[in-house]
């Protein structure tokens, strides 16, 4: 019956905690160029955690398992990924078993990169809370990640970035960074893969570009709400962003 209301509370829960208190830390560590460690480090008992991952945009997120503290069968590590870029995780024990005081891995994420990498990478943590035996949160603070990439984003032509803000409404900025003169088209299309606005369609010299779309057509006609696509083509290469619009 604990256990149960130990579960409801994690997934009812609206507020997010993330107080300066006690000694409680999640944070994230990468451990290999493609995996990743949430490591909690508590001096209160805790009996359930809940957090979301959320990386950026050339980020794949792939497979969560658990870390060396929940390990053990009396420990269940729930996941679901609405996205490649965001994954939710719930942890509970179902036989009242407590992560007493200590510091070590609860979960191990792996990741690989989009086409696109970008210079800075980051995943972070957000809808963090923990739960004493007790289903009172307990205060946390949060430690998050970012890495760069030089060496990776300087062997790329061109590379495009996520639009912002996302999801939009009516308008959106989408930026891109050409390392050399090139012919440039950067299209928006439908979920159906049809066109439905060309941006630019021209030769342009190596620079930071920033192009606004305000949701219409090519026939100046406003588009529904919905998924979108902007496209970058860039010589023979190519690279895709999705948007949401919202209206």
């Amino acid at each position: 019956m604990k256990r149960t209301y130990i579960a409801g509370f994690l997934a009812a829960a609206l507020s997010i905690v993330s107080l300066a208190q006690a000694g409680n830390e999640i944070k994230i560590s990468r451990t290999t160029n493609t995996s990743i460690d949430i490591i909690l480090s508590n001096t209160d008992v805790i009996a359930g955690i809940q957090f979301s991952i959320r990386a950026s945009s050339d980020i794949v997120i792939g497979q969560l398992t658990p870390g060396t503290r929940t390990a053990s069968s009396a420990w269940t590590v729930a996941s679901y990924k609405p996205n490649d870029s965001t994954i939710n995780v719930v942890i509970l024990s179902m036989s009242q078993q407590n992560l007493d005081a200590a510091s070590g891995s609860i979960a191990t994420m792996t990741f690989q990169y989009a086409p696109q990498i970008q210079e800075i990478s980051n995943v972070g943590l957000s809808n963090v809370m923990l739960a004493n035996p007790h289903a009172d949160s307990v205060g946390v603070t949060i430690e998050n990640l970012r890495w760069s990439n030089p060496s990776l984003a300087q062997n790329q032509s061109f590379m495009l970035g996520q639009n912002y803000p996302n999801p939009f409404n009516p308008s959106t900025q989408i930026t891109y960074r050409l390392n050399k003169s090139a012919q440039v088209k950067l299209s928006v299309y439908d979920v159906t893969g049809r066109e439905v606005r060309c941006l630019v369609n021209q030769y342009q010299s190596s620079g930071e570009y920033r192009v606004e779309w305000n949701s219409s057509s090519n026939g100046n006609t406003s588009l529904a709400s919905g998924m979108y696509f902007a496209r970058l083509n860039v010589d023979n290469q190519s690279a895709t962003r999705k948007m949401i619009m919202m209206k």
